[in-house]
């Protein structure tokens, strides 16, 4: 290894300089290997404060070389700039951090010989406030740039006369660019009232300008603005800053509708609860603070019908308790319901009379659980609870009079007709025993007589089974009207070949109904086309069926029903339309004793017979040409 330098200096004052200076001062010379590259240095000259520096002694500092005592010199290009410095001649500045001893030094290298005389200084404190500072300041921009908020720094502008006007952005953050829809990039330097024009009249840079002056903070909530293409709500604080001030801004907009929203449809729901003619109340329970029991309920909210009922105003009523109004419903039970209700959570639903001013008569109250207390919904059923005691009432009534009817069937069906059968019999009697003696004329008033008795007798009968249609009703089932039909036509079929009667029957179907009934509905009708046929012309009766909506008579059925239609078209006598509705009553009678004979009721019970069977019928007519009897009942 080969040392080259000039002499060393060995002047006091240099010595004293040396040891004086405050930074760390290093003379080394350039070791150098056969071909006179440098290989390494070595420290010819070093002050305490080197050492102090680098913590070595200064005895080791000079006996050993730059790599011996550093080898990472080698890897992290000190040794290649000492290099350079000699070669060059170049004075070299440069910064570096000793990681092993977190250090950071400052060096200044200038070239002496074959060598290079160093000034170090430790700037590690420097270093760190620096780094503590950058630290800070990127957390500020990282807060700044995360937050939700948009921040906006500003410094102001003055007028010639040094009043505020106006700002200039000095720093955005991205939410703030987003918001006005430019990048913070190129906000940076621009007006105020040019990046917003909008801000010269909607109040906004009079507020800025109000900070600026007074140095008062200004806090402003909800506030509706348009920035840009965008409208929307805004919290904003506006504080001072320096020679300007910083605006924040948060965008409500998403909270302010979904708030909007939220009234809306409590002004919905309190629209539709006031408009409600039934009382609805929401109570919370009052409970024990000690053993936590339910004690009372406390009125939380209702709507105007309870208002009208309680005669009261929500200041009134609402935070009043339950027991407070009506301390009588824990004996009415009602309150160990309603408790029964919030600790079950099983809604209740019952029928209850009040006596109290202003709830006086019978409610429909449906409990149900709410949180921890329930709604009442109370339905003023007065009307219908005295409809329904009237309808009870008149059932009864309707019962007693059946029941009379019944007796009255029964006298009519044995008492009263044992009195005719007689009179008909010593009828018989005188008519056979005493012909001569009565003579024509006796004869004749006994005849007449026994006639008004057979009279008596067929109305006793004929009232007697409609009042049996009236009470007596069987279970509907399904049966087959073909099959009721042919045993009706059995029944009359030797009047029909006394008359010779051309009957047709076409495809009936099977209808839930009651047999019997139904069965002497058809008699009735068979018999009416008999006895009311004409005397000109052979008698028909055609029978046919088809299906027909409700609505085609919605006066007579039930539009929402579908009925089956029969016809019973003959072709008798018929009569006039006017008379349609006449020939169902009892007793009318449209033709004389003399002419055809019957009681005038067996149309009356066709009538009831198809009312039984929630149907109806109906009766046209060409006088002279036949009548057709329409029956509707139900499929």
């Amino acid at each position: 290894m080969i040392i080259h330098g000039p002499p060393l200096l060995s002047d006091p004052l240099f010595d004293t300089v040396m040891q004086a200076t405050l930074d760390a001062i290093v003379i080394c010379q350039a070791i150098r290997d056969e071909s006179n590259a440098i290989v390494d240095f070595q420290v010819v000259r070093c002050n305490e404060q080197a050492a102090t520096l680098t913590g070595f002694t200064v005895e080791r500092m000079m006996r050993e070389t730059m790599l011996t005592l550093s080898p990472d010199r080698l890897d992290n290009g000190l040794f290649e700039t000492y290099r350079q410095v000699v070669e060059t001649g170049l004075p070299t500045h440069l910064t570096h951090h000793f990681a092993d001893a977190d250090i950071w030094m400052t060096q200044s290298l200038v070239r002496y010989g074959d060598g290079v005389i160093g000034s170090w200084a430790d700037i590690t404190p420097l270093k760190r406030v620096e780094y503590e500072r950058q630290q800070e300041a990127e957390l500020r921009a990282t807060i700044l740039e995360n937050i939700r908020a948009g921040v906006a720094v500003m410094t102001s502008v003055h007028d010639t006369s040094g009043r505020v006007v106006d700002f200039r952005f000095t720093h955005l953050n991205a939410v703030a660019g987003r918001i006005t829809g430019r990048q913070p990039g190129d906000l940076i330097n621009e007006l105020y009232s040019v990046a917003w024009p909008e801000a010269r009249t909607n109040g906004v840079l009079d507020w800025h300008i109000q900070v600026a002056e007074t140095g008062e903070t200004v806090r402003l909530d909800g506030v509706l603005l348009t920035v840009g293409t965008h409208s929307g709500w805004y919290n904003i604080q506006i504080r001072p800053f320096r020679q300007g001030v910083i605006a924040t801004f948060t965008d409500i907009t998403a909270l302010k509708k979904a708030e909007l929203l939220n009234l809306e449809q409590t002004d919905l729901l309190r629209s539709v609860l006031d408009s409600s003619s039934n009382a609805i109340i929401a109570l919370s329970a009052v409970r024990d603070q000690t053993a936590h029991q339910i004690i009372d309920f406390r009125y939380t909210a209702h709507n105007e019908a309870n208002r009208r009922n309680m005669n009261g105003t929500d200041e009134t009523i609402l935070g009043q308790t339950l027991l407070t109004f009506f301390p009588n419903m824990v004996d009415m039970g009602l309150f160990d319901r309603f408790v029964n209700v919030v600790e079950s959570g099983e809604a209740d639903r019952f029928e209850q009379e009040f006596m109290d001013d202003g709830w006086a008569g019978w409610y429909e109250i449906s409990a149900l659980k709410w949180s921890d207390g329930m709604v009442l919904t109370l339905v003023n059923i007065t009307a219908s609870k005295t409809r329904q005691q009237e309808l009870e009432l008149a059932n009864r009534n309707l019962l007693y009079a059946n029941e009379n009817l019944q007796q009255f069937a029964r006298v009519a069906s044995h008492d009263l007709q044992e009195p005719l059968r007689k009179i008909v019999a010593f009828g018989d009697l005188l008519h056979g025993q005493f012909a001569a003696e009565l003579g024509d004329s006796g004869s004749d008033m006994i005849s007449r007589m026994q006639s008004a008795a057979q009279r008596m007798s067929d109305l006793i009968r004929d009232v007697l089974a409609y009042s049996r249609v009236s009470t007596h009703r069987e279970s509907l089932r399904p049966f087959a009207l073909s099959s009721i039909i042919n045993d009706v036509q059995f029944e009359f079929q030797n009047s029909f070949d006394l008359v010779n009667l051309r009957l047709q029957v076409d495809e009936l179907p099977t209808l839930r109904c009651d047999r019997v009934q139904i069965k002497q509905l058809f008699a009735h009708l068979f018999a009416n086309a008999l006895k009311f046929r004409a005397s000109d012309r052979p008698a028909s009766l055609h029978i046919s069926c088809r299906t027909m909506a409700g609505t085609v008579y919605p006066d007579l059925l039930n539009p929402a029903v579908t009925y089956c239609e029969i016809s019973f078209a003959d072709n008798g006598i018929g009569f006039d339309n006017k008379y349609a509705d006449q020939i169902f009553q009892v007793f009318q009678r449209l033709h004389t004793r003399q002419q055809y004979v019957g009681t005038g009721v067996g149309l009356a019970i066709c009538k009831r017979i198809t009312d039984n069977h929630h149907g109806a019928i109906i009766a046209t007519a060409i006088p002279d040409e036949g009548a057709t009897f329409r029956v509707y009942l139900p499929k």
